[in-house]
């Protein structure tokens, strides 16, 4: 048995590899869970999202039509911020405190430490994701909304996520800043989203390109009620790319 401990004296912050492959990954996911909802960052992330999507299904609520496709396309931008600032934890503030050189230097595979990484950030997102289901819940009670747009939205907020969380992990992994992580992923998310609307404007190959490598085209579907193989394909490399880059920056620090 191996035992990395951080000397912060943090026990959100402890590591014990106890055991190898997938337990070394639920060990490290663990672990980034519970020093992310236990602390108050972690809390307010959870409320600021919530509270965010409320004001969101209030302003999108028009009239009688129980509608939510504008709600859900605002939280699909705004799943860019909440990544961005999420993936900020994961390397580059534990570096700023010391002790991501000690998972780095642990007897760990760079795969283990990239997926554990992946796992923690994924499940506080679905924490977040699964709070704002009380607004479509509270939609319903005052209307009759189609249930196939918000299913499928739903499906589309957790693809995006998935995606933007690898995204944001590359981008983390790559400095020790957590202002230049979080601003850093905030951009790059952002430039490919609104490259799409850019695109619009223009013809030929250079339309095809952006439309292409833009989220927000790759959205579409969701909103509308559909699940297209192409999208899911798109969220699912994307998330794939991100991972990737994330391990090589890693395991040239290592």
């Amino acid at each position: 048995m191996t035992t990395a401990r951080p000397s912060t004296g943090r026990s959100s912050a402890r590591l014990e590899v106890r055991q190898p492959g997938v337990g070394q990954v639920m060990a490290i996911a663990g672990r980034d869970t519970r020093a992310v909802l236990g602390s108050l960052f972690g809390v307010g992330l959870v409320a600021g999202f919530s509270a965010l999507s409320g004001v969101l299904v209030v302003v999108d609520l028009r009239g009688d039509e129980a509608v939510l496709n504008d709600w859900f396309g605002a939280l699909y931008v705004a799943m860019g911020l909440l990544a961005a600032v999420l993936t900020m934890r994961s390397f580059a503030d534990e570096e700023r405190t010391g002790e991501l050189e000690l998972l780095l230097t642990a007897p760990l595979r760079t795969w283990q430490i990239v997926a554990g990484k992946f796992v923690g950030a994924v499940t506080v997102l679905g924490v977040v994701i699964v709070c704002t289901v009380a607004c479509p819940l509270v939609v319903a009670a005052m209307g009759d909304p189609d249930a196939g747009p918000i299913v499928t939205g739903y499906v589309g907020l957790l693809a995006v996520g998935l995606a933007f969380v690898a995204a944001g992990l590359a981008v983390s992994a790559s400095t020790s800043s957590p202002l230049v992580s979080t601003a850093g992923t905030a951009g790059l998310l952002l430039a490919l989203w609104f490259g799409g609307l850019l695109g619009a404007g223009l013809r030929g190959r250079p339309r095809v390109i952006l439309d292409d490598f833009s989220p927000a085209t790759h959205v579409t579907g969701f909103l509308r009620g559909t699940l297209g193989v192409a999208d899911l394909w798109y969220f699912a490399s994307f998330a794939v790319v991100g991972l990737a880059a994330t391990m090589m920056v890693v395991r040239w620090r290592r």
